[in-house]
Order: structure tokens, then sequence, then C-alpha cells
């Protein structure tokens, strides 16, 4: 990938602060070099599966090569991760690689519950945290599954799965654009599984449980099999300071993304309409929206860190472009100078803080 934008890189010391002013522009290039001497054959661990459902209380297989590039030897460290639905294990789980050799770590899942989830696990390389992520697909229906593979409808002007439709007029039905926290404030874990088990077995009709159904909405656009902005070039995620940048990224979407994305900005353009009442202006909606629309699939921590941020802006400029244009009202304007914090992911969400807001370009 060659250099693009004339800033020079910035330094270890800017890497390492999780305050990204988005006027800046540094190199993209830099994100994919490597400067650890690490390097990762895989991000992503799939078990070979593909889009096919991991089968349960049944076994299944990977692996990754950690090689070795430094002028020393390495130690390096992952620990097994035993939620409730799920056991993730490494072989070998620790050990140290010569310099300029190869060490493969073969990894077993055995999944006891249907889930659906981007399990973040962290590989310790003498000290320094690389993620890997572990993508589990066990649920069948209409999550994490192609869109264009179940049953659509027309609702706002945009062809979208039914789905989505039944849970936003749950939310218009309930009064819930104007519930305080709308989309920020977590469902009940339990009836989130209630519901979503109803969803898949198209069953569901109706939920008073606001928070619970703003949540599956989430969900449902974390869980598809390529998340909505994965569709564009790398770059225009990062360069996401100047409005102009993302709404022609934003245009050259493909179908059925633009047409997805295009229906959940108008969602939640609605929703910010009444920020008055339930504290939800466009740009906090776009902080704790955006990590659902895109995957960080890199095993460097401050990679991911940039990126999440990168992506937040990049909703929130064309949300914001979105308002002007179709003269809509979108809650209190951001901040002139404002930066967002996104904190490291965790084990399976990535997290963004919203005690800033991010500026209009």
């Amino acid at each position: 990938m060659g250099v693009i934008g004339s800033k020079p890189a910035p330094t270890r010391a800017d890497r390492t602060d999780s305050k990204v002013n988005y006027k800046d522009k540094p190199n993209v290039a830099e994100l994919g070099t490597n400067t650890s001497g690490i390097e990762l054959s895989k991000s992503i661990i799939d078990f070979n599966l593909g889009e096919r459902p991991c089968p349960l209380r049944t076994p299944v297989i990977d692996n990754f090569t950690i090689t070795n590039t430094n002028p020393t030897r390495i130690h390096f460290q992952l620990d097994p991760s035993h939620p409730k639905e799920f056991q993730l294990t490494f072989s070998p789980s620790s050990g140290t690689i010569e310099r300029g050799k190869t060490r493969t770590i073969k990894v077993k899942l055995v999944v006891t519950s249907k889930i659906n989830v981007n399990h973040k696990a962290t590989v310790l390389i003498d000290g320094a945290p690389h993620v890997l992520t572990a993508r589990i697909r066990c649920e069948t229906g209409v999550f994490g599954v192609d869109p264009s593979g179940i049953e659509t409808e027309m609702d706002a002007g945009f062809q979208v799965p039914s789905i989505l439709a039944m849970m936003k007029r749950s939310l218009l039905v309930h009064d819930g654009l104007r519930s305080e926290g709308i989309f920020r404030l977590a469902g009940e874990q339990t009836e989130i599984r209630r519901i979503k088990e109803t969803m898949n077995r198209k069953e569901f009709t109706d939920s008073n449980d606001l928070n619970t159904i703003a949540n599956l909405i989430k969900i449902w656009f974390r869980e598809l099999p390529t998340p909505i902005l994965n569709a564009l070039p790398q770059e225009s995620i990062f360069y996401s300071s100047e409005v102009s940048d993302c709404v022609a990224a934003f245009e050259n979407l493909p179908e059925p993304q633009k047409s997805l994305l295009s229906w959940l900005m108008d969602l939640l353009i609605q929703v910010a309409s009444h920020s008055t009442v339930n504290k939800m202006t466009i740009q906090n909606l776009a902080i704790v929206v955006a990590p659902n629309l895109y995957d960080v699939s890199t095993s460097n921590p401050m990679e991911g860190l940039v990126m999440s941020q990168k992506c937040v802006q990049f909703f929130h400029n064309v949300l914001l472009w979105k308002i002007q244009r179709d003269g809509l009202g979108g809650g209190a304007p951001a901040a002139p100078n404002g930066t967002i914090t996104v904190s490291a992911p965790s084990a399976d969400h990535p997290s963004v803080t919203s005690h800033a807001a991010p500026p209009p370009s």
C-alpha cells in the first residue's frame, strides 16, 4: 500500500496516546507496518467453517503461526477462555521462539450453547499484547447471516430485512425514540437472548422492552458476516476528517450495504431529533453505534484503537452530511474542536467513551 497524505507519520509517543486528533492525517501505511518484530499469520480464526454454523459440543480446530523476526528470543503466552457458552484453548499455550523461527499454535473451540460473537483473545509476546479474533457463529435464522438471503421489505424507502423493520416498529409504537439513553443503555442479557431466539425462529411480533430492541438492532449489524463499513477500503475509514471524503466513500458503498446503512442513519436521526428528552445526540449515537459497523481485524491493539476511533468519526460525518442535505434536526451540534476517546477493546466488543464529542469537519 502506497503512502497517502503529506504529513509525517506519528511518533511512537503519539501512538501511545488514546486521544486522536481527527484533523491530523497520519500515514495510513503505518497501520500495516510491523515494528514489533513479531508476525502472526492470522488475525482472524474462523475454524475453516466459512459461513457454516459452528456445531455444538463438537471440537473444531484451527491454527496460526507466530514468527520471530527479532534479533533475540521471545516468549509468548495465550490464556484459555472459558465463558459459559464456549471454551477456547491453545496448544502450546506458552513457550519461547528463537530468532528467525516460527511456531505453530493449535486453537481448539468447543461451543456449548448457540452464540454469535467475535471473541478477542490476547496473545502476550514478551508482555506486549497482540489481538486474535475468534469468529464464532452458531445461530441460524436472521442474525449472523448474509442479508441477501433473508426476507426483506420496503421501510422508509429502503429495501431491508423484515426483522429490522419489525424492531423499528416496536421502538416507534412504544415511544422508544424518546426513551432516555436509547441505543446506549444495555438490555438485560437473558431477555436479549430470549427475544433473539424468537426472531431466529421467525416468531417475533413485538416487544416493549425498548433497550433490548435497540441493542438487538446493534447486534444484528455487528453479527453480519461482513460488517457494513468493512465493504470500504481501509483508507476511506482512516481518512475520515473531511466530510466530503466520507460522503464520497458512502456513495460508493455497494448494495445492500448502502441501503442498510441509509436505513440505520434515518432511524438514528429520528432518535437524535428527540435528544433534549432522550439525551442521545448525533455524536452520542455515532459513538455507541459505529463500533458495530466495522470489524477491526488486526493483531495490533493500537491499530485497532485508532481504526475504532476513525470509524466513529466516519459515521458521524456521514450522519451530519445527511442531516444537512435533508434539512433534518439531529440534536445538539458537536463541539468544534472535540475528540473522542476510545478505550481498548473488551473480550468481545470494542468500546468508545463519549466524554467529548467528535468534531464536524
